[in-house]
């Protein structure tokens, strides 16, 4: 096997792994392993009594960021602190009974209302409560232990996750944000394809139900985005995620792409519902036009979908010249103003998932739809655009 190939076959093989799981399977071990050592130290090297805390507390604060680790960890040792008090209180006074135990559990919620303990309201609960029931109240000892441990949970889930492969989420939200442009195209391409005579309101309702998941999709890409932003803040590999501007403006384009293509779907129905009979010509025309641009953006085309801006500019030229009924009028109006805005987002989402993914950099760029129509503006060609 030549290097060439050797390299192709990495390539392929490297496209193929999924970055969103990769992360979150090495997360797992780096837990389980941050749970384990905990134990060993608290137990093994410190000859705690009742180190249960520790590996508890380093498993709870393994987080997918070395940010959330370090926010999370002081948090959680606040939250044993209050925890062991709560309980040295509440045991001191009332002994261990019933009602004192859901005394704990109260006011332990109660505290976790604050602010800057929120997220470990149980964690005060349940210490308080285990910490109470199992008698540590009468044993000094063992109460500074339950501190103890959580310390050394905190420091070795710290530890693990800052200095094992600190996690970096950029790689996988592209690798997610870079499917979207596809998903939104397919669906196009079913709305080209089922654009007929025989098309029916269920039709039009499963593409507004597929554009709904490819919004839900966007969503989640979203959420990936903003934990590459927090993935950077206090890691080691590096402090700012790798294109992290062009992302946002991949999902900015996608999310018009999609409000553009449900408009689509909508008005079909209403032509449906309204029984409006479509021009033969008008009909071959535009889902051509959408099945090409769907066809280019799966292909990762820029290159082809740019080509395709001369061919609706031309067909909205047409119909501004057209003398149609108003309720046509208005319905080619809106397909093909929304076909052109679809074009367009997805001509930005898709150069920016082949170039702008931190592994498939490229040097040349490509101008976009809008600043290719200015350009033909500029040389005399306003005489062939649109209305």
């Amino acid at each position: 096997m030549t290097s060439r190939s050797r390299a192709e076959q990495m390539r392929y093989l490297g496209r193929r792994v999924d970055p969103v799981r990769v992360v979150d399977q090495v997360q797992i071990v780096k837990t389980a392993v941050a749970g384990g050592l905990a134990w060993w130290l608290a137990t093994d090297v410190g000859h705690l009594d009742q180190a249960f805390l520790a590996p508890w507390a380093a498993v709870l604060v393994v987080h997918s960021t070395v940010y959330k680790t370090v926010s999370r960890g002081t948090q959680q040792v606040a939250a044993t602190f209050f925890a062991v008090f709560l309980a040295f209180s509440a045991g001191t006074l009332f002994g261990i009974e019933p009602w004192s135990l859901g005394l704990v559990i109260l006011v332990g919620f109660m505290i976790g209302q604050l602010p800057w303990v929120k997220e470990e309201a149980g964690t005060i609960a349940t210490t308080g409560l285990v910490t109470l029931a199992t008698g540590s109240t009468d044993q000094m000892d063992l109460l500074s232990s339950r501190l103890v441990d959580t310390a050394v949970g905190v420091l070795v889930g710290l530890a693990v996750n800052l200095l094992v492969w600190p996690p970096l989420r950029d790689r996988a939200a592209w690798s997610h944000a870079e499917q979207l442009p596809r998903q939104l195209a397919r669906v196009l391409r079913a709305m080209a394809d089922g654009a007929g005579d025989g098309l029916t309101s269920e039709e039009t309702d499963g593409w507004v139900r597929d554009l709904r998941r490819v919004d839900l999709h966007i969503d989640q890409a979203w959420r990936l985005l903003w934990q590459a932003r927090e993935s950077g803040r206090f890691n080691p590999r590096r402090s700012r995620p790798t294109g992290w501007g062009e992302l946002k403006q991949l999902l900015h384009e996608l999310e018009q792409g999609v409000a553009e293509t449900l408009s689509i779907a909508r008005t079909m129905r209403r032509s449906v519902e309204e029984r409006t009979p479509w021009d033969p010509d008008f009909r071959e025309r535009w889902c051509r036009l959408a099945a090409e641009v769907a066809e280019r953006s799966v292909a990762d085309d820029v290159e082809g979908l740019l080509r395709l801006t001369g061919e609706l500019d031309q067909l909205a030229h047409e119909l501004a010249q057209a003398s149609l009924p108003p309720e046509r009028w208005r319905q080619y109006g809106a397909l093909v103003m929304n076909l052109a805005n679809v074009h367009e987002s997805l001509s930005r989402a898709t150069r920016a998932a082949v170039e702008a993914t931190p592994d498939r950099r490229r040097s040349r760029r490509y101008p976009l739809p809008g600043e290719q129509r200015e350009a033909r503006l500029s040389r005399g060609g306003a005489g062939t655009d649109g209305a």
